[in-house]
């Protein structure tokens, strides 16, 4: 290795080769049997602006469709697919990279989404500012991009202009993968396709890799979820809003439970303006529960005792029709509810579990004495 070399590129292997194959290069795992074919599933997509040169990171389910070939699939709204969508209409190619095997900070600041971090905005800054030290980039050696130089694993490539392939070409299961809903997802007919240059790696490299059905998930995109919450509803009514959990269950995107406090008669209604806040903080959320300050967001048993006690269905409910949400919750289609009109809708939900502010005293929770351990066993150390 030549004195200065980033770690990412220790061993390179150049699609040139004519050995080189990404299916027995890497051990991109297949997790189920309807699985469209071998996944990278925490790969770091890193893509600029063909006019502007702005950056963006995020990941993306990118599935192995031959030896040098993946298919990449970009939720709607996602920066890189504005990218693309840019070169594409010029006719060109867009360089990408795709960065496995990163440290925590950087998994999770690349989870923040708009309005938090707007078109143009390289979440790698929000990274820098978690670990303490700027997230050192490296050169591409086959395409005009960077990459994360203590990457484990580094993909070079470049996503063609007008070419799609069917997602499940190689497997006709007509799924995808696991989702993090729970739910293996639908495979897409047409997704663009990254033409791999190259990949370089570490010595005796680790490929990180996550399924999308777990806690992992959940705490990647869940704390952006909640620091996105907390930030705009801080400007809008500073001091109100405690604390926010992107609940497990959601995946750390569909639900959100949010701590209020009222302080005031006119802070009565103030919740729920909150929750509506919310959906502009994070449009992918599709219910929120508002609790007291004295509820423990954290504990589900608390929360479903608020729910209990301090909610009435037909009162404390709003219901916010007709809006978009995230793509891969399944019950958001017309064949689930003719009232849904559109594939990809949903009823964003707020439901109201706070006490009314003239109530409170009303509600207070029991007060139980103090144990004094050490009466029953004078031994014990705390």
């Amino acid at each position: 290795m030549k004195q200065g070399t980033p770690e990412c590129q220790e061993v390179v292997h150049l699609a040139s080769d004519p050995d080189f194959d990404l299916r027995t290069l890497l051990p991109a795992p297949t997790n189920t049997i309807e699985d469209a074919g071998p996944y990278f599933t925490m790969g770091l997509c890193y893509a600029s602006d063909p006019e502007t040169g702005e950056s963006d990171v995020t990941i993306h389910r990118l599935c192995v469709q031959g030896k040098d070939e993946l298919s990449m699939w970009l939720t709607p709204g996602r920066h890189i697919d504005a990218f693309r969508q840019k070169a594409e209409a010029m006719g060109k190619p867009l360089p990408i990279s795709i960065s496995i095997g990163v440290d925590p900070a950087v998994e999770m600041a690349i989870c923040f989404e708009p309005p938090t971090t707007p078109l143009g905005y390289d979440e790698l800054g929000i990274a820098g500012a978690l670990r303490g030290r700027a997230v050192e980039m490296a050169k591409c050696l086959t395409i005009n991009e960077r990459a994360i130089a203590h990457a484990e694993v580094v993909i070079e490539g470049e996503l063609l202009p007008d070419v799609r392939v069917r997602e499940d070409q190689n497997s006709d299961t007509g799924k995808s993968m696991p989702e993090f809903p729970g739910y293996t997802g639908d495979a897409k007919p047409a997704l663009p396709v990254i033409k791999v240059k190259a990949v370089t790696h570490r010595k005796n490299p680790i490929l990180r890799t996550t399924m999308g059905p777990g806690e992992e998930h959940v705490n990647m995109a869940g704390i952006p979820t909640e620091a996105s919450i907390l930030e705009m509803v801080e400007r809008a009514m500073p001091g109100r809003l405690q604390n926010v959990f992107a609940h497990t269950s959601g995946g750390g995107k569909l639900l959100a439970v949010m701590q209020f406090k009222k302080t005031a008669p006119v802070d009565e209604g103030r919740q729920r303006q909150a929750a509506i806040l919310a959906f502009a903080a994070f449009p992918e959320l599709k219910h929120v529960i508002l609790v007291d300050e004295d509820v423990d967001i954290f504990d589900t048993d608390d929360v479903l005792w608020a729910m209990q006690t301090r909610y009435q269905g037909d009162i404390d409910t709003l219901f916010i029709p007709g809006v978009r949400c995230h793509p891969l919750d399944p019950s958001q289609t017309p064949e689930f509810s003719s009232r849904l009109i559109a594939e990809g809708t949903s009823c964003k939900t707020i439901f109201d579990c706070t006490v009314p502010f003239k109530l409170k005293p009303e509600f207070e929770r029991c007060k139980f004495k103090e144990v004094d351990v050490k009466r029953f066993l004078p031994d014990f150390e705390p």
